[in-house]
């Protein structure tokens, strides 16, 4: 468990020094935000056709300790790419090196972190919790790096924490499945034909294009209204505050309101993180409002990653895995991005986040139908076991 824990740690030190800053490092280079967005979208491409087959190839070879030390190897060459390639046609090259990377990392290292847990899936939420604790830790620092040092600072921290990251997973107990997979070209066939999973996919995927639609442009937004970087660090950080209390909780949570409630629940959450969003001008209300955030978003990370898992045909855990990852992560952020990139530039960032709203109301329909069958069939053995026998008369 310690293990599992150091590798999310340094894994989501990455991801804090990135993830609030990318866009702006974009911004810096003198690209327009809709090139921004097309950028994105590109990468986000690569990385949405990348995942499944880091899954596929991880169910084939499920002892293997050498492929999320490859990813990340991966994403640092990509890393370092970003860092010198400047506003060049390279730079469109290493976002994408970056990204193939990154997708396979991340789920990867999930499914890895699942196959320890054992049945007991909700535990996940436990190790996650490590991660978000380290995001939060990360993000206000590389904020007060990138005042000082400019945004390029954000590489000093970027680079060797997706390298060290890679070294760790190394130090993960191996999975050890005896389910014989599905070929690696009917592997993705096999999860998405599984109704449940397919019907889930698609809810999952408004919800987080809606979220994409806000994190895209949130740092330019909040730059816009006149807070400084660090306070954006800040304000990414508070939103991941609330997630792990409730990644910590996730497990007696799932035992009182079954999963798929928490994700409805999850969903909602969101939602009225997105009508803060359109509400409020105010950086310091805004900061605030992260907070609300933070708790949807785990709930709909933690509960989607075990969702998923439990319903993930025998032998296709990474393949679902990747599944999910490419589109929480990628499928959403082409379409949050890209689209999103060129509404930003029709409507404005205000305008575009009540787009946002207005699909994240949808997406908490769209999960509702998806997922709310799967807990009512689920709870009916239960009933049934706990009737009392008939008596004859």
């Amino acid at each position: 468990m310690y293990r599992s824990a150091t590798a999310y740690i340094i894994l989501f030190a990455a991801v804090g020094a990135y993830a609030p800053f990318l866009q702006q490092y974009y911004q810096s280079l003198g690209i327009p935000l809709w090139e921004i967005g097309l950028l994105a979208a590109f990468t986000s491409t690569m990385a949405l056709s990348a995942a499944p087959v880091w899954g596929a190839i991880h169910d084939h070879v499920p002892a293997s300790r050498l492929l999320i030390p490859l990813a990340a190897s991966i994403a640092t060459v990509g890393a370092i790419g970003l860092a010198l390639a400047g506003a060049t046609p390279w730079l469109a090259l290493a976002a994408a090196t970056w990204a193939i990377g990154m997708s396979g990392t991340s789920p990867m290292m999930d499914v890895r972190v699942l196959s320890i847990v054992g049945a007991n899936r909700a535990r996940y939420g436990w190790i996650r919790a490590c991660g978000s604790a380290s995001f939060i830790v990360v993000a206000p620092i590389v904020g007060l790096l990138v005042d000082r040092g400019g945004m390029s600072a954000m590489f000093w921290v970027m680079i060797p924490a997706i390298a060290l990251a890679g070294v760790a997973a190394i130090t993960l107990p191996p999975r050890l499945d005896s389910v014989r997979p599905p070929s690696l070209r009917k592997a993705p066939g096999t999860v998405l034909r599984h109704r449940p999973i397919a019907l889930f996919l698609i809810g999952s995927t408004a919800a987080w294009t809606a979220i994409s639609f806000q994190n895209s442009f949130f740092s330019i937004y909040l730059r816009s209204l006149g807070a400084p970087s660090s306070e954006v660090g800040w304000t990414w950080a508070i939103a991941a505050t609330m997630e792990i209390p409730v990644m910590f909780l996730f497990p007696w949570l799932a035992r009182r309101f079954g999963i798929e409630r928490l994700l409805v629940a999850g969903a909602a959450i969101v939602f009225l993180r997105e009508i803060a969003n359109v509400a409020f001008t105010s950086p310091e209300l805004l900061l605030a409002c992260s907070l609300v955030q933070g708790a949807g978003y785990a709930l709909m990370l933690i509960g989607g990653i075990t969702f998923v898992s439990l319903q993930a045909p025998k032998g296709t855990a990474a393949t679902a895995q990747g599944i999910l990852s490419g589109v929480t992560a990628s499928l959403a952020a082409i379409l949050g991005a890209g689209v999103g990139g060129q509404l930003a530039g029709l409507l404005t960032i205000r305008g575009l986040y009540v787009v946002a709203a207005c699909l994240g109301a949808l997406a908490v329909a769209m999960i509702a139908v998806a997922v709310l069958p799967v807990s009512r069939l689920r709870s009916l053995p239960a009933a049934a076991d706990a009737s009392p026998p008939s008596r004859a008369p």
